[in-house]
């Protein structure tokens, strides 16, 4: 069973007890040197793992650790103004664990004690990619959405509330099993369905945002992740991805994404996030020849064949290089042609490719009929590249 269904039964009684679980629970804490609210997360930590399978993969661990203390590293260091939240910097230690579920989701508990699931790992395209989320769930935790939402919860202000499990801490008095666990289960339902609010999730993005551009990891890497969770949930509605409860809708956290860059005014290179997107040069074979072949999006757009004086794989990785470039810059069927010698495609100006007698002999083919066979291509996968933006309702 679902480890999050063992847990439901207990939601109906956590809102009537939550204020007095809390307290019980960080009152079992020795605290000389220790914080209330990383005390609430850690005992959260400790009862929420054992509803949970905890990955033990060491090259995946290190994978996630790495990206994640990079990303905390500024977080602990830099003040982000919280659309919703406090963004008073603490200097956590932060903890990155992966679950065994397939969930593409991932969850924070107070303090810094970040979770991802091995479904998410599965579903993002590179290591920006994982940035963007990793960075979501460092803000959750840096801006106290937790601390906030058990504050409006037990009806308080947060310095209140602080104050108040802060002095609970100091109780030599230890805190009863039960209401730790029950404590336990409310962080981890909390944290898991993402039911901090449409506005916490708002502040998460734009804060992981201007975390990620201190870093090496590219910020467009949340712009190309939403948009395919965006796609994904069109294409699959009745599929409730663990990542989308709660949340404002994909498409407009992608557009809030391209605000942030344009503002930020970093490049949208989707290809370099995403290297899903990109047009790739490599060698291959047919019956009777080796071939150096483009592709893109599994498409097939044009093969090359050494003519002695240049190398079929060199022409192929130039036009590679040059479609994403092009594709990035917003290259728009109308600028693809073919040149009045029916020998080049056209591309905004700029020589893509340019066939030659040893291409068309290879393919039993004639240069007119590759450069026509290949200008269609590049059209149909300009219009799926604008199909791969939720709705083609973005505007870079």
């Amino acid at each position: 069973m679902h480890c999050g269904m063992r847990l439901k039964s207990n939601i109906v009684t956590m809102g009537l007890m939550l204020g007095i679980a809390t307290t019980s629970v960080l009152a079992s804490a020795q605290v000389k040197n220790d914080d209330a609210e990383v005390k609430l997360g850690r005992d959260g930590a400790a009862e929420t793992e054992k509803e949970l399978k905890i990955v033990a993969d060491p090259a995946l661990n290190a994978r996630v650790t790495k990206i994640g203390q990079d990303l905390a590293a500024v977080a602990n260091v830099t003040e982000v103004p919280a659309i919703w939240g406090d963004s008073t910097v603490k200097k956590f230690v932060y903890s990155f664990k992966i679950v065994e579920d397939k969930d593409v989701n991932a969850f924070s508990l107070p303090g810094g004690f970040i979770y991802v699931n091995k479904g998410l790992l599965d579903y993002v395209h590179s290591d920006d990619e994982l940035a963007g989320v990793l960075a979501h769930e460092i803000a959750h935790a840096a801006h106290h959405h937790m601390v906030k939402l058990l504050a409006i919860q037990r009806k308080m202000q947060i310095p209140t509330l602080i104050a108040a499990i802060g002095a609970a801490a100091l109780s030599k008095d230890h805190a009863d099993s039960g209401m730790k666990a029950l404590v336990g289960a409310q962080l981890y339902m909390t944290a898991k369905l993402n039911t901090y609010g449409t506005e916490a999730e708002k502040d998460a993005d734009h804060a992981g945002m201007l975390y990620m551009v201190k870093t090496k990891y590219s910020p467009v890497g949340l712009l190309t992740f939403m948009e395919r969770l965006a796609r994904d949930e069109q294409k699959s509605p009745e599929i409730d991805y663990g990542i989308y409860r709660n949340h404002p809708p994909s498409p407009d956290r992608a557009r809030s994404a391209l605000t942030e860059l344009a503002d930020l005014k970093v490049a949208v290179n989707r290809r370099d996030a995403d290297p899903g997107l990109r047009a790739t040069a490599a060698m291959g074979t047919g019956p009777n020849a080796t071939f150096a072949e483009v592709k893109m999006y599994k498409t097939v757009v044009a093969r090359f064949s050494d003519d002695g004086a240049d190398k079929a794989l060199d022409r192929a990785n130039q036009l590679a290089e040059r479609m994403n470039r092009l594709f990035d810059q917003g290259l728009q069927m109308y600028e693809v042609r073919i040149s009045a010698d029916k020998t080049r495609i056209i591309g905004r100006q700029e020589v893509l490719v340019t066939f030659k007698d040893a291409d068309a002999v290879t393919q039993k083919s004639t240069v007119p009929q590759l450069s026509q066979s290949v200008l269609d291509a590049i059209r149909n996968l300009l219009w799926q590249d604008q199909f791969n933006r939720p709705v083609g309702r973005l505007q870079d």
